[in-house]
């Protein structure tokens, strides 16, 4: 294709959006509402997997040693948790630093009178990098001399795995759905463009033009409209995400008690704007063939 036929297609499609202001301005609103409803799912999707991601790596598995373990046997456990490359970090807590986290909870209570440190067990929290290794992980460790007991959250885990994964797929379905009914909306809004224009389209393919040179203006015409569409869909969403995310993190959230956080924008900023973008061409372009295809069979 010539660079001259190029510049005027490109043309041709640009102004097509102008001249066609009012369809334009329907299929920028169908694209723009498209493209919040896919964001709003794919925000959500994102932040459940950000959380369960942070959940895991703050499951912790406690070892508790017996009362009169030895300390070559704690020497060789925390030998053992050292070497294994499972795990994250640990750390080793005598009775005395159990002790004094128990009064920091219990305060005034009556329950410590008289509770020294002698009475209380030397542990070790771990954190593992996979905590789908918590299992193997716990039944290895549990065969060594010294150990009381292991406590580690497998049935929650569990549950969250499955939770996760079932969400995963439905969010999947959803977000597929979506974008098949947008560009089916998109499709039928370009439709009344081509429809309007149809005796140009024939009078184009009387004198000899063939279907590609005629398809190209209105593909280039739905891809501008997608491009301007995401780029509004982008700041709407960017809006709306940093005042939910501003809210969540500093107004509901306050020390220990944070279980629920939400990913801050600017780790998923530049990718966000690029799938909206991608998306908003393709949705365009897609609906711009398929509206044009029919009023070439002349």
């Amino acid at each position: 294709m010539k660079i001259r036929t190029i510049k005027y297609l490109l043309k041709e499609g640009i102004s097509n959006t102008y001249k066609n202001l009012l369809m334009s301005l329907a299929s920028l609103a169908m694209v723009i509402s498209s493209l919040l409803i896919f964001g709003v799912f794919l925000m959500i999707t994102i932040n459940l997997f950000y959380n369960y991601n942070r959940l895991e790596s703050q499951f912790e598995i406690v070892v508790i040693l017996e009362t009169d373990a030895t300390s070559f046997e704690a020497s060789d456990i925390e030998q053992k948790i050292i070497s294994d490359e499972r795990v994250f970090s640990y750390k080793r807590v005598s009775k005395e630093e159990a002790f004094s986290e128990m009064k920091e909870m219990l305060e005034d209570s009556e329950l410590i009178t008289g509770l020294t440190p002698e009475f209380l067990y030397e542990s070790f929290r771990i954190h593992l990098k996979d905590a789908d290794q918590s299992e193997a992980f716990v039944e290895e460790l549990s065969v060594m001399p010294g150990i009381k007991e292991m406590e580690f959250p497998r049935e929650l885990l569990e549950k969250l795995g499955v939770f996760f994964r079932w969400m995963n797929v439905g969010s999947m379905f959803v977000l597929t759905l979506l974008l098949i009914i947008s560009v089916s909306i998109i499709s039928n809004t370009i439709k009344l463009t081509v429809y309007a224009r149809r005796r140009e389209i024939g009078i184009m393919k009387y004198i000899g033009a063939n279907d590609w040179f005629i398809r190209w203006p209105f593909i280039i015409e739905g891809m501008v409209i997608g491009l301007v569409g995401a780029v509004i869909s982008f700041i709407l969403t960017s809006y709306g995400y940093n005042a939910i995310e501003s809210y969540v993190n500093r107004e509901l959230i306050s020390g220990s008690l944070e279980v629920l956080r939400v990913k801050s924008l600017d780790n998923i900023s530049a990718r966000l704007l690029l799938l909206y973008v991608i998306i908003g061409t393709v949705m365009g372009a897609i609906g711009s063939i398929i509206s044009v295809r029919k009023h070439l069979n002349v």
